[in-house]
């Protein structure tokens, strides 16, 4: 759907449109989000967030593709595409940024060029004010 496949992997955990999940997630492979999510995303291989998902709280992985809502910092350690569809509210933290036509983005970008591997122990989500 989102020609990243080869980035974002083999989607294992979805939170569907009409549920809402309150709580913190890590993963070891790709979350699909069409739901709300209600606090952070520790660390996950990818993560997608569809049309209708909605994620309150910081997001911290590998590869991301937003075409729903963020609001909360983003670290990406290699590649996010935001679609036309996204509205992001807040800072990111990645190595790949694409943005397309329609999206919305607010916030501070930070670029490093090299694959940052943020997600790791020392990731704190309450660093960002949110958590």
């Amino acid at each position: 759907m989102f020609g990243k496949k080869e980035i974002i992997g083999k989607i294992e955990t979805i939170i569907a449109e009409g549920v809402e999940v309150k709580g913190d997630i890590t993963s070891k492979s790709t979350v699909r989000i069409d739901g709300v999510i209600s606090g952070h995303i520790l660390k996950a291989m990818g993560v997608i967030v569809g049309k209708t998902g909605k994620v309150y709280g910081d997001l911290c992985c590998e590869s991301a593709v937003i075409g729903g809502e963020i609001l909360g910092k983003v670290i990406i350690s290699k590649t996010i595409e935001l679609l036309s569809t996204a509205r992001v509210i807040g800072d990111i933290e990645t190595q790949t940024l694409s943005i397309q036509d329609g999206a919305v983005f607010e916030g501070k970008c930070s670029m490093s060029g090299k694959d940052n591997g943020v997600c790791n122990s020392s990731f704190n989500p309450t660093a960002s004010g949110l958590g």
